[in-house]
């Protein structure tokens, strides 16, 4: 390989300056005519591209709604939505309850709603990620099982 080097290294000016044989441009020419006729074009229908374009999207959208999801559920976010509109709705409902009774239910609504450091932010780094969606769930299923007994006990007391 050295030597082939060496050799083209050598006679450079010999290379640079050699006229082609004749015929050559010619023959090249038909050499490269016949190979862009061997390339064929395929062309899509509309439909295809369409389907092709939606699978696209559809993977491209995926992962953030799924990352979004999962955001949510370890922040507790999700769940403190959850409780939030079901606070809502108990409160709709104890709206015509006596004044000591509506001030227990709000007192008790207020009790399962405030945090004063939410759950998310006192859990370790060290937790992963699947750990701390469990943890999450677990703690917010016990308040909103609370709010939905709270529900019922304000629902026996409208109906009488």
């Amino acid at each position: 390989m050295d030597n082939f080097k060496e050799y083209i290294d050598n006679n450079r000016s010999s290379f640079e300056n050699q006229n082609l044989p004749a015929g050559h441009k010619e023959r090249f020419m038909k050499k490269l005519r016949a190979q862009k006729s061997e390339t064929k074009v395929v062309f899509m229908p509309y439909w295809a591209k369409l389907a092709v374009a939606s699978a696209v999207v559809i993977m491209l959208a995926i992962p953030v709604f799924v990352n979004n999801r999962i955001s949510k559920l370890e922040s507790g976010e999700y769940y403190a939505q959850m409780l939030s509109e079901q606070s809502d709705r108990i409160e709709k409902m104890a709206v015509n309850l006596e004044p000591g009774e509506k001030l227990n239910i709000e007192s008790t609504l207020r009790q399962l709603e405030d945090e004063t450091v939410p759950i998310s932010e006192q859990l370790p780094a060290s937790v992963t990620g699947k750990e701390r969606r469990e943890i999450i769930k677990g703690y917010y299923t016990n308040k909103l099982e609370g709010a939905e007994r709270l529900e019922k006990y304000v629902a026996s007391l409208t109906s009488k």
